[in-house]
């Protein structure tokens, strides 16, 4: 079953060809669907003459109807002139194209040499147009950096907003999208059955495979077997850049710790095992984040590391921590807890430029917020349930540049512009607009705070 992403989908093929002295690398976790997105977007732009690399191959071959050159296409050369020459001879000389011939290079990370080749790839950009992808091409050395010949696309999970759009129901699709904090006229009916999808949602995450088995019930049943292949081919992606310290680690287990202790600052003691290090555990993080596998949320307004981590996706969280049967697990606190923070984290990340952009907060006397955003400079605060805002009035006392407040939750949307921020332990107070949501209305955070 294919999910289409038709808006990510869109944005690719503008970054693509919209590329100029540079070329395109796009980004995401193995598994994450990257080369089925990438060849689905090249069959729409067949009005360009293509190339297809997968460098795991040393010489051609053909899978699934696709003709694809190996390794030995690049040639000798450590600048990829033999590649530029090669790509010209198969092009027929590069004479008469009405348009930019795309060159997709996939498995890049398998062979850092091409990797190499992109200062001198980037300067043929107005004819060529180069997209690379791997699962860990932030964790492979080079002697060249390329700085400034790479433009960067981010593939994440299949979202919320994607996930209900592929389930077919177009009316409480339009519903969604039609929410309007300023208009008001909630549904109770319609915030029922989202609530109970997005539920379903942070259970089974937004991997490809997953989705598309949940999304067809007579394969749900294959889900356990599914997600557990799709942890396992993540632990082995980062195992290669691990090298010889991964058998220092069960790295699944590493991978659950910090499922665990995503809604704390990390402390990497937590991470050593027997004859390894608080530098072992630092450098483990740090692969893992270079393979999209964990997104690192820095805390705000602070010079030292005190950086907490979360899974990339919501059900490889639920895997994690409650085992292969995501559906049936029953949650207990602290796990729906980590899920609906996994959830909104991830969801926000996806509708950023970076994931660097999202931050968390924490005062003097422990009040924390789980994110906070720089533009537009809003703290967000995410409950299961209910709960209390004791630490968005606390951050709105404290940092003067915040605008809005935001509680994520389970009820129905609200917008109160009047808001008086203060705490029974002091005398200072601030106006400031409170803006509650609930859970599958984070995906148009942004939207609404505009809407405002």
């Amino acid at each position: 079953m294919w999910i289409e992403r038709p808006n990510k989908k869109a944005n690719f093929i503008n970054a693509l060809l919209g590329v100029k002295d540079q070329v395109l690398i796009v980004r995401g976790a193995r598994q994450v669907g990257k080369t089925s997105f990438i060849l689905n977007a090249l069959n729409q732009l067949n009005d360009h003459p293509q190339l297809k690399l997968n460098l795991l191959y040393p010489s051609s071959f053909k899978i699934e109807g696709i003709d694809y050159l190996g390794r030995d296409f690049l040639g000798k050369s450590e600048t990829g002139e033999d590649l530029l020459k090669n790509i010209e001879t198969e092009l027929g000389g590069g004479k008469g194209l009405q348009r930019p011939a795309l060159i997709f290079v996939d498995e890049a990370d398998r062979y850092p040499q091409a990797l190499e080749f992109i200062q001198t790839l980037a300067q043929f950009s107005d004819k060529l147009k180069f997209v690379f992808t791997g699962s860990n091409l932030e964790n492979v050395r080079l002697k060249n950096a390329a700085t400034g010949r790479k433009k960067h696309f981010d593939l994440y999970p299949i979202t919320f907003r994607e996930f209900l759009n592929a389930s077919g129901d177009e009316k409480l699709c339009k519903y969604l999208e039609e929410i309007s904090l300023t208009k008001g006229s909630f549904s109770d009916f319609y915030h029922k059955r989202l609530s109970e999808l997005q539920n379903i949602y942070i259970r089974v995450g937004g991997m490809p495979k997953v989705v598309a088995a949940y999304l067809e019930p007579a394969k749900r049943g294959e889900l356990p077997e599914i997600i557990k292949d799709l942890a396992f081919s993540i632990e082995e992606n980062v195992k290669t850049v691990l090298g010889e310290k991964s058998k220092l680690y069960e790295y699944e287990d590493v991978l659950r710790k910090i499922a665990f202790l995503s809604m704390n600052t990390l402390k990497f003691s937590h991470l050593q095992v027997q004859h390894a290090g608080r530098s072992e555990a630092k450098q483990l993080v740090a692969k893992s984040v270079g393979a999209r596998v964990v997104h690192k949320i820095r805390l705000f307004d602070s010079e030292n590391d005190l950086s907490k981590y979360m899974i990339f996706d919501c059900g490889i969280a639920n895997y994690l921590i409650n085992g292969s049967d995501v559906l049936k697990t029953a949650l207990d606190e602290r796990s729906a807890g980590i899920l609906y923070e996994t959830f909104a984290g991830a969801e926000l990340i996806a509708g950023l430029l970076t994931r660097d952009d999202l931050l968390y907060w924490k005062s003097e006397n422990k009040a924390e917020v789980e994110f906070f955003l720089r533009s537009p400079c809003a703290g967000i605060d995410v409950k299961t349930k209910g709960g209390n805002i004791r630490s968005l009035n606390s951050l709105a006392l404290v940092e003067p540049s915040i605008s809005y407040l935001i509680k994520v939750y389970d009820g129905q949307p609200q917008l109160d512009r009047n808001h008086i921020a203060k705490l029974p332990t002091s005398d200072n107070e601030r106006k400031i607009p409170l803006i509650s949501i609930p859970h599958y209305l984070v995906c148009r955070i942004s939207e609404l705070i505009e809407e405002k």
